[in-house]
């Protein structure tokens, strides 16, 4: 599997060490949360965190099989996931506006089988 810049995984934390948080990933993956990302909150952040926990996080770096991840910036839309469909805002829009009409005829057709 592959890791890119700005795909939102899930992990399972392996170990919280003063570096940060280490995640074991899909298919044999690691990678580490560093303590940086949770700003002036890790001190409190680094004992809340326990072994076992499922953490979304979003890939900010890949180097030569080292995953930097992100817990911060999940919701960071400068990050662009390239697995999601819906990156192109357009193809969004379309989507969005098919859907609506379908919704509608469907209702019509509904609210006709009901006289």
């Amino acid at each position: 599997m592959k890791f890119p810049v700005g795909l939102r995984i899930n992990g399972h934390v392996n170990n919280v060490t003063e570096l940060g948080v280490f995640l074991d990933l899909p298919h044999h993956h690691h990678g580490l949360i560093h303590y940086k990302d949770f700003g002036d909150k890790w001190n409190t952040q680094k004992h809340k965190i326990k072994q076992n926990d499922e953490l979304r996080v979003v890939v900010i770096n890949n180097y030569k099989g080292k995953i930097a991840l992100s817990l911060s910036r999940v919701n960071d839309s400068n990050l662009i996931d390239p697995t999601n469909s819906f990156n192109d805002q357009e193809d969004f829009g379309k989507s969005l506006t098919n859907l609506l009409d379908n919704s509608k005829h469907e209702i019509k057709l509904l609210k006709e089988d009901l006289k």
